[in-house]
């Protein structure tokens, strides 16, 4: 045996005995690979058995091959290595955008100064407008008020006025009925002094008749005698 060949053994033997170590505390002193694969719900870890059984690791959404080997916990930290390297690259992205970030929140902290000046000065400016619309309004609530006192005046008057005029339209009736009667009374006293004057004349013909008979017959007794 060359000096080779016996540096060659002697290395196997150590590397024999060093994977026997790390398999013995693996298994008894080292982390629980099978929870860690379970606790791994973005990734998919295939056993695939036979005459060299394998394990392999793949993204469980997109499908994407990470990793395979004989031994599990080297796909676990092939699937850990990956989700590390996701979460660096989504930091990276995170990070390029706080500068411009940064950069927006000062302009907007400049636009924000500018206008919160411009907005005071509109809140001061509004201020003495509502003070204004605020004596407007009480002054044209006194006005309403006094408006619907006269109108309760004028509603009253107005009301004391139709009474009023049904009182004349009342009085009016009574009149045309008065008139009515007045004029019925007329006529009844006209057709009675009619009648009157009838038998007037009538008595006024006979007495002439009797005057003239009376008168002829004084006239022949006394031409008699």
């Amino acid at each position: 045996m060359t000096l080779f060949s016996k540096i060659l053994l002697v290395l196997v033997l150590f590397a024999s005995i060093a994977f026997m170590g790390f398999t013995a505390v693996s298994s008894v002193g080292g982390p629980n690979w099978y929870r860690e694969k379970d606790a791994m719900t973005d990734y998919l870890f295939e056993y695939q058995p036979g005459e060299n059984p394998i394990w392999a690791v793949k993204t469980r959404r997109a499908g994407e091959q990470i990793s395979t080997s004989p031994v599990l916990a080297k796909v676990i930290v092939a699937a850990q290595k990956h989700k590390i390297q996701q979460q660096n690259e989504k930091i990276e992205q995170a990070t390029k955008t706080i500068a411009p970030l940064e950069k927006a929140i000062k302009n907007w902290k400049q636009i924000n100064q500018v206008d919160s000046e411009a907005m005071n000065l509109m809140a001061e400016d509004l201020k003495g407008k509502i003070l204004a619309l605020d004596s407007e309004i009480t002054q044209l609530a006194n006005e309403g008020i006094k408006i619907s006192q006269q109108t309760l005046e004028v509603n009253q008057q107005a009301a004391e006025r139709r009474a009023d005029v049904f009182r004349l339209q009342d009085q009016i009736e009574e009149i045309r009925n008065e008139k009515y009667l007045t004029q019925e009374q007329q006529k009844t006293l006209r057709d009675y002094i009619a009648r009157i004057e009838g038998k007037v004349q009538r008595l006024q013909r006979q007495k002439e008749s009797l005057q003239k008979a009376t008168g002829n017959s004084y006239e022949e007794n006394v031409s008699k005698k």
